[in-house]
C-alpha cells in the first residue's frame, strides 16, 4: 500500500489533539499527538504513540510520570509550538507543575496525569500505555481536532 494514500485515508478519522509533557528531571519536555486513546476503566489506563524518531522519547521510560493535555478549541497556538522542534517549547505558555514534577498547561479540555506502564514497538511508532492517576475535564470547552491532515474546530467540520 502507497504510504501517502494509506496517511491520507487515516486522515479522515476526526482525533482529538493533545501535548505530552513530561520532565527528563532537567528541562521540561512536550510534544503534540494525537495518536491518544483510552485503553481501560479497570484499571484506568490510556495509550499515546510517539514516533521512534522523537527527541523526547527517551524521558518517557517504565514508571515515569507524564500528563496528557487534551486540546480545547482555543489551544491551536500549543498544538503547533509543540509539534516543532526546539529547546523551549513553553517559552509564553502557561502551565503548572504537578506533584509528580511534571508540567501540565492551562486552559485544557482535559487533563490525565499517568505514569508510564508500558512500552510497546508499532512498526515507527512506541505505543506507550499509562496508569492514570488523576483526570479532570473543563465541560465548558469544545475540542480541537484534527480532521484530513488539518487542524480543526467543531464547527468546522460541517460537510458541504
Amino acid at each position: 500500500m502507497d504510504s501517502r494514500e494509506f496517511r491520507n485515508t487515516l486522515g479522515h478519522f476526526a482525533t482529538g489533539v493533545t501535548v505530552i509533557t513530561t520532565t527528563n528531571g532537567m528541562e521540561n519536555i512536550g510534544l503534540t499527538a494525537n495518536a491518544f486513546s483510552s485503553v481501560s476503566l479497570e484499571p484506568p489506563l490510556i495509550l499515546v504513540c510517539i514516533d521512534k524518531k522523537a527527541s523526547s522519547i527517551e524521558a518517557l521510560k517504565k514508571d515515569r510520570p507524564f500528563v496528557v493535555n487534551i486540546l480545547q478549541q482555543e489551544q491551536e497556538a500549543e498544538c503547533w509550538g509543540f509539534a516543532k522542534r526546539g529547546k523551549d517549547k513553553f517559552a509564553g505558555v502557561s502551565y503548572t507543575i504537578s506533584e509528580d514534577g511534571v508540567p501540565m498547561l492551562q486552559g485544557n479540555l482535559a487533563t490525565i496525569e499517568c505514569r508510564v506502564d508500558e512500552i510497546f514497538e508499532g512498526g515507527d511508532h512506541y505505543i506507550i500505555t499509562g496508569k492514570v492517576k488523576k483526570a479532570n475535564y473543563d465541560k465548558e470547552k469544545n475540542p480541537l481536532l484534527f480532521f484530513r491532515g488539518e487542524i480543526r474546530k467543531m464547527k468546522d467540520l460541517a460537510v458541504t
